[in-house]
Parts: C-alpha cells; structure tokens; sequence
C-alpha cells in the first residue's frame, strides 16, 4: 500500500537532493528550556536567552484549553472536509510562543481512522501536559480495498496532481499556527507504523511544504521503517543516498519493539542512518523494547524527552 514506482521514486530523490539556500540549521536549547517550559520572560542580559531561537506563529486562539477537534475544507481530499485533533496544555496562553507536535496514527480498520487519530492525540495528552506543548492528530484519507470492499485506511501519499494528505498536513500548520501562538523553530512529529513510515518520508525530504528536513526540529518513530515511503523504489545505494544528502541530520528517536514484524528493518535502518552521519546518542537515539507492533504512554514521554532540546534555526 506504499509502494511507489522506481520512476517516481527516482524523481522525488532527485527532488530531495536538490537543497534550498539557506536550509536550517539545528540547535541544542539550553537545559532549562526543557526543564523550565513555562518560563515566559528571561532577563534579556542571561546567556541562556541568546542561544534560545524564536520564530512565534503570533496566533491569538486558546481560549479554552484541552482537547478539541477542528475542521478544514481541503478540495478534492476525501470528503471535501476533514477534522483533525488538538490538545492544548491547561497552562496554554498566546503570550508566548509553544512548540508543536505533529502525531500520525497508524492503519485504521475501515470507518475507525477519526477514532484513532483522537487516541494518538490522547495517548500524547500526558507528555504535552508535562512538557507543555500542543498536540496535533489529523487523520489519515486512503482507504484501501479488498476484494471490491474498503478495509483499512492509511495516508494517501502524494501522486502527480492529485490532493493528498501531505496537502492535509500543509493545511493543519496553517490553521494551528494562525489559531494559537506557535513557536515555529520547535515543530516536531512522531508517528506510528504507517505513521512513521510517512513521516521518514517528511522529514527526509521537501515533499512536503509544511513538515520537512527544513522545518521539523527532530521527529520519532515506532514500529516504521524506511523502505516503506521514504526509499521506497530505491535500491540500498539510493537509500543511503537520500541519507547523505539530506540538508541537515534531523535528530531522530527510533522505538521498535523486539519482537515488532519490523524489527529487523528497523535495525537495519538504525545502522543506515549512523553510516550516513547521525550520531548515537546526539542525533539518532535507538531504543529496543520488549514487545510487538505497539507503543506505550511512557515510551511517548521518554521520545518526548530526547527530542525537547532540539530546535532549528528560523
């Protein structure tokens, strides 16, 4: 269900080589960034504040805090309308600029793909309560079929003209940043399975203009791997390719658990990405638990805790 062809394949690599003057670069906030959140004004002589980036979206939004759903019209995606899923910390005000976090559910069985995007949403409620950003969960459009009858739904990836849910995702950072007050050198993602497999392929790339290798702070993964989306088509040398020439070295946490069907890609992968300049520990954290195909509220906090320090350049 992701495969692409070798000729697209090809053409989004030669895309994706090509970096933008000007690509960001990334930045390791101070320790009290993550520790302090909630600090709103720092004395502007502090050491601390000079090595701190800030890109705030200015949104006035936020009145009431917690979870809520909003609606977006993107023509010719699905339905014409699509909901997606936010959380705001209860301390959330516009008077200072948060971070964002992007969370990207994975296959749902047919007509379950709104209920489980609210629960990656909610599964995230508790790391974004302690770390004080906002949550974004939008839903996934593909609907697969078989035999003649839909089954599942996952992402619908980008295709020549076509909308697709990369244009959903574009439309999300556009209504959160105009409704709240976004702090846009701190956007990060996470995603699950298919998931994962779709955000590799955003934060690798420029395919997407909303979340890319020159947006996204750092991002983590569960139960994803690399040739499913991102390499998909390419042959392990054109992997590695893609690799060595993205712009900058995204900070990336990998979560597999030992027994997931994609564990041995997923170490696969863990070694690819050290090869090509990522570093263990600093810019690429490989953390083996033991299970399945699944994830925990606890693993969401520990990834949360990895990617906090890093912010880009805006």
């Amino acid at each position: 269900m992701f495969d692409r062809s070798a000729p697209l394949a090809a053409a989004l690599l030669a895309l994706a080589l090509a970096a933008p003057a000007g690509a960001a670069t990334s930045v390791t906030l101070p320790a009290w960034v993550c520790k302090q959140p909630d600090v709103v004004f720092q004395d502007v002589f502090d050491a601390p504040q000079a090595a701190v980036p800030h890109d705030p979206s200015l949104g006035s939004g936020g009145a009431y805090p917690g979870s809520q759903t909003r609606t977006l019209h993107v023509a010719g995606l699905g339905s014409g309308t699509q909901n997606y899923y936010l959380y705001l910390p209860a301390d959330y005000t516009p008077a200072r600029a948060w971070p964002l976090m992007l969370v990207l559910h994975g296959v749902a069985p047919y007509g379950s793909a709104d209920s489980y995007a609210m629960t990656t949403r909610d599964n995230w409620v508790t790391a974004a309560s302690a770390g004080h950003f906002i949550v974004v969960a939008p839903v996934a459009d593909d609907v697969i079929y078989q035999n003649g009858s839909p089954y599942a739904v996952s992402w619908l990836l980008p295709y020549g003209s076509e909308p697709s849910d990369y244009d959903l995702f574009d439309a999300v950072r556009a209504d959160v940043e105009a409704a709240y007050n976004i702090e846009r050198t701190r956007i990060y993602a996470w995603g699950f399975s298919a998931g994962g497999h779709v955000l590799y392929d955003l934060a690798l790339t420029e395919h997407d203009a909303a979340f890319n290798t020159n947006t996204l702070a750092a991002f983590a993964v569960t139960g994803a791997d690399l040739a499913a989306v991102a390499c998909a088509g390419l042959t392990d040398a054109g992997c590695n390719q893609l690799l060595a020439m993205a712009p900058r070295r995204v900070p990336l946490d990998i979560h597999i658990g030992n027994s997931d069907p994609n564990y041995s890609y997923a170490k696969s992968d863990h070694l690819r990405f050290v090869a090509q300049g990522w570093v263990d520990w600093q810019t690429v954290w490989w953390n083996v638990f033991v299970g399945g195909h699944t994830y925990t509220v606890d693993q969401l906090g520990a990834a949360w805790s990895e990617l906090c320090p890093d912010a880009l350049t805006p």
